[in-house]
């Protein structure tokens, strides 16, 4: 028994140094091979993540609110900043997500890593201190101009100055209202742009629903931005958007008061019977049918209501000082509203 025993033990020993000896075997083959993924691994990564050697001059990156993290990532690569967009979305995606980026325009102007530019994203780092525009619903371009004179007044001193008002002017109703952020050496014409950017992305989604209308978009837009003057309420809009196509369908002249303070600045309680009487395509009380161009820039709100009227079947309309709208269906009784709430 014991010699047995021995045998045993020393099978077992034999068996247990084998064993060892072949695990030894195979984690160094796991060594040998795991290396030089791990290394070419890393080497891959550092490729994907690292900056292109140089920019000839610095990028600017304009980003819009609501664009995809998908489309941020694409255009970045695009313009040869960082080597893999998927390594981006995944890093801005550790930093917080796309609601962590703010529209407006990055400059870089040197190169960087995908996590630097991660980092910026997500931290609304431009590259500079950028200069925040705010344009309130129902402005007009008159009113775009000062307060891009007011946050940039050495524009006045450029050349092309006076020819840059112009693109303001000329795209009345379509600088989309909203808050933006520019660069500090921005100009009329980058400002317009993404003023213009904003309006295309926020309508894209409308061009079914104009396009069943009966209206142009023109038409729309220049009936929103008299809803935007006139009615302070979506539901009022909505009634009035309704009452305003009614009228145009049978030839009567829409009679608002808010084309003509286009043309001179006054409100409706400063309108003389002269003002009624101008000889001007402005002049609604003269002339039947949409002025010749928006008279403001409206919201999306008013653009609505210009799109969805409310089926009614009121014939006037006016918006008392306090804010609230009165409808009509004979005149004996709007001019009532007027000796009541007009002063």
């Amino acid at each position: 028994m014991n010699e047995l025993n021995q045998k045993t033990t020393k099978n077992n020993d034999l068996n247990t140094n084998g064993d060892l000896t072949a695990k030894v075997f195979v984690s160094r083959i796991f060594v040998l091979v795991m290396v030089p993924v791990v290394l070419l691994v890393l080497v891959l990564f550092y490729f994907v993540s690292a900056p292109f050697g140089s920019f000839g001059k610095p990028l600017m990156i304009e980003i819009n609110s609501g664009d995809s993290l998908k489309t941020i990532a694409g255009e970045i690569k695009d313009n040869k900043i960082i080597r893999s967009s998927d390594l981006l979305r995944l890093m801005i995606s550790v930093y917080g997500g796309q609601n962590k980026i703010k529209a407006g325009v990055y400059e870089f102007d040197k190169p960087a890593n995908v996590f630097n530019v991660a980092y910026r994203l997500s931290h609304q780092d431009y590259g500079y201190i950028p200069v925040k525009l705010t344009f309130p619903e129902g402005i007009n371009s008159k009113e775009v101009l000062s307060i891009i004179d007011s946050k940039f007044p050495d524009l006045k001193n450029k050349p092309n100055y006076e020819t840059d008002k112009l693109l303001i002017v000329s795209n009345e109703g379509y600088l989309f209202p909203d808050t933006y952020f520019f660069p500090p050496n921005a100009d009329i014409k980058v400002i317009t742009d993404r003023m213009l950017s904003e309006y295309k992305r926020k309508m894209k989604k409308y061009q079914s629903v104009i396009a069943s209308s009966g209206h142009t978009e023109s038409d729309i837009i220049i009936a929103a931005s008299i809803l935007e003057e006139e009615v302070k309420t979506s539901d009022d809009r909505k009634m009035v958007a309704d009452l305003l196509w009614r009228r145009i369908a049978k030839g009567m002249p829409l009679q608002v008061d808010s084309t003509l303070g286009y043309i001179d600045g006054k409100k409706s309680s400063d309108l003389t019977l002269n003002d009624l009487a101008a000889n001007s395509p402005f002049n609604t009380y003269k002339n039947k049918g949409l002025p010749p161009t928006a008279i403001s820039n409206p919201g999306i709100d008013a653009i609505e209501a210009a799109m969805y009227p409310t089926k009614n079947d009121y014939i006037f309309f006016l918006t008392s000082q306090d804010g609230k709208t009165y409808f009509s269906k004979t005149y004996a009784e709007h001019l009532n509203f007027k000796k009541l709430y007009i002063r």
